[in-house]
């Protein structure tokens, strides 16, 4: 099957190519589509490890005197509505 989507040539350890093939064949699944899988679940969670990191961050640096009561921030919002 033909595609059109942009393609990468990567060397392999032949130990690491060996899993690949297993995984594979375990899955019925072109070694290609495999690669392309896992290349996009490390990108996820490398995403998520950094959002985690953003996430501590704000934790580290929060104050509760600076935030906003729930009654504070609807009216806010309704305010900011209003001028439309």
């Amino acid at each position: 099957m033909s595609t059109v989507l942009p393609r990468v040539q990567v060397a392999l350890e032949p130990s690491t190519y060996a899993i690949l093939e297993r995984v594979s064949r375990a899955e019925g699944a072109s070694l290609s589509h495999v690669v392309a899988s896992l290349v996009q679940t490390s990108l996820e969670l490398s995403e998520d490890l950094a959002l985690a990191q953003v996430g501590e961050a704000r934790l580290r640096s929060f104050r509760r005197d600076d935030a906003l009561t729930t009654d504070a921030l609807v009216a806010w919002n309704r305010k900011r509505h209003a001028k439309r």
